[in-house]
């Protein structure tokens, strides 16, 4: 049965600090996150490709539990108290996945990527009416390969629920050298680009979030 959990990205632009001043930023802002009503499960790493840029996943009991959050009084707490650490950046907020779609998108699904390393995050923007196609050729060809990359552990993929055509595809990797240095030199990758072509609106940029971990909610 599907359920109405919902998978948040967010996006935290930090200004250029130290890691333990990013830290002591950040610190106070979670702490009102931890809190929410309907938050399962808050996770909290690093993008890659831009050591001061913060990224969380939150899975929420619903998207209701969500919407209920960012537009309530503690949101506008966390807001004000995050500022000097964004020094006029803003939040990337608006991206959330609906768990169990598909057999993708189910838990067993998303535990391996929260185990993950090193993250892809995919952000795949497909052509509209491709995204049956695209699912299709998903199953049909990339996630044998991926099955069977030993530098990969694993896969989360399910449609944006703000744009059902866009796609939150995140792939466990053992390293981003596993990805960019090794992958991607690969006969499969190739393969991989191939059978999802047609079905790109744009063509996909990855990054990573590396040094992924538990946080909250509070008291877990």
């Amino acid at each position: 049965m599907p359920t109405t959990e919902a998978l948040q990205l967010i996006v935290v632009p930090h200004r250029p600090a130290a890691p333990a001043e990013i830290e002591a930023d950040l610190a106070l802002a979670l702490s009102i996150l931890r809190r929410a009503k309907g938050l399962k499960g808050l996770w909290k790493g690093k993008k890659f490709e831009d050591r001061y840029t913060q990224v969380t996943l939150c899975l929420w009991d619903h998207l209701e539990s969500s919407h209920a959050f960012f537009t309530s009084p503690a949101y506008a707490e966390f807001h004000t108290v995050i500022q000097p650490a964004l020094n006029g950046r803003s939040i990337s907020w608006t991206t959330h996945a609906l768990l169990d779609h598909s057999p993708l998108s189910d838990h067993g699904h998303l535990e391996t990527v929260l185990r993950s390393p090193a993250v892809e995050v995919a952000l795949t923007k497909v052509v509209e009416g491709g995204v049956s196609g695209y699912y299709s050729q998903f199953n049909k060809v990339v996630s044998k390969i991926l099955d069977e990359e030993p530098g990969c552990n694993g896969y989360f993929i399910s449609p944006v629920i703000e744009h059902p055509q866009d796609q939150l595809l995140l792939i466990n990797w053992k390293s981003v050298d596993a990805h960019h240095e090794e992958f991607e030199k690969k006969p499969g990758f190739a393969a991989c680009i191939d059978a999802l072509r047609a079905y790109y609106r744009e063509f996909v940029v990855p990054w990573h979030i590396t040094e992924l971990r538990k946080v909250g909610p509070e008291g877990s």
